[in-house]
C-alpha cells in the first residue's frame, strides 16, 4: 500500500511538473514561450510597442472602436503628431454607476497620463479600473493600428 502511494504521488508530481511548464491559466504554450496571454479584460496581451506592426506612427487622428465592457462602452480618438501620440480623448466612457463616474475623473487622465509618457497603449490597465481601463487601452491600440 505504501509503496503505491509512493509510486501515485511521484506520477502526479511528474505530471504537474510537465504541464506547469506548457500550460498556463488555461492557456497552452509551446515549450520556452512566455505568458504573452490575454488580458483578464479580453485583451490581446501585451503589445510590443506603439503599434503592433511596429512601424512608425504617421500623423493624423484616428477613432478607435467602441469597446464593450463589463460597466460600458469605451471608445478613444488619438492625434499623432511629428510621429508621436499628442492627444487623447475618451470619446465615450461608462458613466450607469457612481463608481464608473468616480474612475472617468480620476483614473482615466492617469491613464491617459501614462499613455503619452509610454508613447505606446503597452501600459498595465489603472488597478481598480480593470475593465474600463482595459477597454481604452484596446479601443487606443486598434486607433494606433490605423496610424501605422
Amino acid at each position: 500500500m505504501r509503496r503505491a502511494l509512493i509510486g501515485a504521488g511521484g506520477a502526479v508530481a511528474g505530471a504537474v511538473a510537465v504541464l506547469a511548464g506548457h500550460v498556463l491559466a488555461g492557456h497552452v504554450l509551446a515549450p520556452g514561450a512566455g505568458p504573452n496571454l490575454p488580458s483578464a479584460v479580453g485583451g490581446a496581451g501585451p503589445s510590443s510597442g506603439p503599434n503592433e506592426t511596429d512601424r512608425p506612427l504617421i500623423d493624423g487622428t484616428a477613432t478607435g472602436p467602441r469597446v464593450e465592457t463589463d460597466y460600458g462602452p469605451v471608445q478613444v480618438r488619438v492625434t499623432v503628431s511629428a510621429g508621436a501620440i499628442v492627444e487623447i480623448e475618451a470619446l465615450i466612457l461608462p458613466t450607469v454607476h457612481e463608481r464608473s463616474r468616480w474612475i472617468d475623473a480620476n483614473l482615466v487622465p492617469r491613464l491617459r497620463q501614462k499613455v503619452l509618457t509610454a508613447q505606446s497603449a503597452d501600459v498595465d490597465v489603472m488597478s481598480g479600473a480593470t475593465f474600463t481601463s482595459g477597454g481604452y487601452l484596446r479601443s487606443l491600440q486598434a486607433a494606433l493600428d490605423q496610424l501605422a
